[in-house]
């Protein structure tokens, strides 16, 4: 029988895989999720093309996130952070990784990679400034729920197969702008800063927008110029004054708001 899917979650202790798990060629989904002790993957998994997800959620070492970067098959692959834990131990952090030291080159490795979780990473405007995700041109699902940031990272606008964005509790997110026009689903709920998003210039046809419990929204920009467009805006309308978001929404052709009591 072969292996397809190995589960080493919770193993604490785990400090190296074995060289010869690069020989298992069927393997396709491999979850060292809460591994936070190991150092690195063995380099002969970046040949195994049936590799195709990877969770590695709340392992932040610097050796051993740079030593993903060979996993040029991987489909899925899922980074998360500690939600639970302080900022210390969150999976990207200023002093722990260096971004510019390995995602950019990673990304270029990346361009199978379909969804991409970052949730609760701790990242920052200081990190992103040196990370675009253009290259990431497969990537139809992105996660960075949690994160630090006052401004997307860049490159997301420019993604020609993304579907959907989470920015949900992103506390410091100002402004969500360049949206690409594949986009069908942008979740930013609980962002207690966010105070505007643009919609994309060129739009699909369908397009559904949460913002729950945004509280200083003020703006949606690009809906006067929106035409033969079917949306979907959920926003909370309670705790703050709306008058530009009113002005803005009730000129979209269809417009679906729901007001909820918090």
């Amino acid at each position: 029988m072969s292996l397809v899917f190995l589960n080493l979650e919770g193993c604490w202790s785990l400090k190296t895989l074995p060289e010869s798990i690069g020989n298992v060629k069927s393997l396709e989904t491999l979850n060292i999720s809460g591994c936070s002790q190991l150092e690195k993957l063995p380099e002969h998994m970046g040949d195994m093309e049936s590799l195709t997800e990877l969770l590695a959620d709340g392992i932040k070492t610097e050796q051993f996130l740079s030593s993903i970067g060979q996993l040029k098959y991987v489909r899925r692959l899922s980074l998360r952070g500690c939600s639970s834990a302080p900022p210390s131990c969150s999976l990207i952090s200023a002093g722990v990784l260096n971004l510019k030291r390995w995602l950019p080159t990673s990304f270029t490795e990346w361009r199978l990679v379909k969804l991409l979780k970052l949730s609760n990473g701790g990242l920052s405007d200081r990190a992103t400034n040196c990370v675009d995700f253009r290259g990431l041109s497969a990537l139809e699902e992105l996660d960075l729920d949690g994160n630090q940031f006052s401004s997307l990272p860049s490159g997301i606008g420019f993604l020609p197969k993304l579907g959907t964005l989470r920015v949900s509790s992103c506390n410091n997110l100002v402004s969500i702008p360049d949206l690409p026009s594949s986009l069908d689903y942008l979740v930013a709920c609980d962002c207690k800063s966010l105070e505007r998003v643009r919609l994309p210039i060129e739009s699909k046809k369908k397009l559904k927008i949460s913002l729950y419990r945004s509280h200083s929204l003020e703006e949606i920009q690009g809906i006067k110029d929106l035409s033969n467009s079917y949306w979907i805006i959920e926003v909370v309308k309670c705790c703050h004054p709306l008058n530009k978001l009113q002005k803005s929404v009730f000129e979209v052709l269809f417009f679906f708001c729901l007001c909820c009591i918090d």
